[in-house]
């Protein structure tokens, strides 16, 4: 994105649980860890919606996934497109650069890094209008991985959304303005990147959590993966109480951004 000048936040410090990948094939897992959580303090979350996730089963073609997802909105959820299918099939990277993000970095996920302004907009238009056939009004807008190339960020700033997100950012849109929010996020797919995420996402809490002026939003980013691993599950419980007990209010992304957005008075 351009490197549009940050705006300092004008409220109490927030959090926002974040639900990666939420799709019919993932839906049993996320509320596995949506659970884990509410045991600890229920909050309103942020649902990364996927339309064709891994193109698999259409959410539209799941009666019990849609229920799911109204039961959800009733509760003060909100809920984002997080892409159409969540896979990289684009042609095979060509530099070291793109092997490294689209294979690396993520398991060839990142469906919107490479794509042509044209391509990423169409992709962003049908996902949109398939959840407003359902009823659903996404403000938000996630490229899978955070991964968005030159093309999906021109495209972006000529959507429908009103907000997107990078690993560190809140992006209004279409202004480009940007918020200190970075995310806390597991990789569990490997031992070593476990035991590397625990160290990682520890000093990142205590740090956000000592400077709330700085980071007046932190994201808890969880991964339907996550709920295999007890380890990252407990680190979800902790780290939710951590941030309410620095005095963190839980709201959706969306929400906190319009209360930013909103002059007093």
């Amino acid at each position: 994105m351009p490197a549009f000048e940050q705006r300092k936040a004008t409220h109490a410090p927030a959090l926002s649980v974040v639900m990666h990948d939420v799709a019919p094939e993932t839906w049993a897992a996320c509320v596995k860890l949506l659970q884990a959580l509410d045991d600890v303090h229920p909050t309103p979350v942020s649902l990364l919606v996927v339309a064709d996730y891994h193109r698999g089963q259409r959410i539209e073609d799941d009666a019990a996934f849609l229920r799911a997802m109204e039961q959800r909105l009733a509760r003060g959820d909100e809920i984002i497109v997080h892409g159409l299918c969540h896979l990289d099939d684009s042609p095979a990277p060509s530099s070291w650069r793109e092997r490294f993000f689209r294979r690396f970095y993520t398991a060839s996920e990142g469906e919107f890094f490479s794509l042509c302004h044209e391509d990423a907009a169409a992709r962003m238009q049908q996902a949109y209008t398939r959840f407003k056939a359902l009823g659903w009004s996404p403000r938000g807008f996630v490229a899978p991985a955070w991964l968005m190339g030159q093309g999906t960020q021109s495209a972006l700033r000529d959507s429908a959304f009103n907000y997107s997100s990078s690993r560190r950012e809140l992006i209004a849109m279409p202004s480009g303005q940007r918020f200190n929010a970075p995310s806390l996020v597991w990789s569990v797919r490997a031992a070593w990147r476990r035991r590397l995420s625990a160290a990682w996402n520890t000093h990142l809490l205590r740090r956000v959590l000592r400077d709330p002026l700085h980071y007046p939003l932190l994201r808890l980013g969880l991964h339907p993966a996550d709920a295999a691993h007890p380890e990252c599950v407990r680190f979800w419980q902790h780290a939710l109480r951590e941030a309410l007990q620095a005095g963190r209010e839980p709201m959706t992304k969306g929400a906190w951004l319009t209360r930013q957005l909103t002059k007093p008075g």
